[in-house]
């Protein structure tokens, strides 16, 4: 036990430790029930124009796949012989698909999208 505390106290002189506000910044996890997600309000017509302006040109116009992966279809795929993987068939939840989302997409600029 003394010696694991011991290795958890050597340092390689790289880097520093992260600020409480770095920290932060990346303590958004959004629970699988949707608890923590951020106060939000949007449309189907916004989430269209965000869609095409942020996610199309690696996704495709309708989530078929581009240079990014396949959006859509799937569902239910996953244990057949031949299993369809897309984003809807690994994440079919929205509460995952917004936490994923909101983290690291666009892949060119994560977190930048606003809630």
């Amino acid at each position: 036990m003394l010696a694991a505390a011991a290795q958890a106290e050597e340092r390689f002189g790289i880097g520093r430790p992260a600020t409480p506000a770095e920290i932060a910044g990346w303590n958004i996890d959004i629970g699988r029930d949707g608890s923590n997600l951020p106060p939000g309000s949007g449309s189907v017509e916004r989430g269209r124009t965000v869609f095409a302006e942020q996610c199309a040109a690696c996704h495709g116009d309708n989530g078929q796949g581009s240079v990014g992966d396949r959006l859509v279809g799937g569902q239910g795929t996953l244990a057949s012989p031949k299993p369809i993987r897309t984003v809807g068939s690994y994440w079919p939840y929205a509460s995952t698909l917004f936490d994923y989302i909101r983290r690291a997409m666009p892949q060119n600029a994560p977190q930048s999208l606003s809630n």
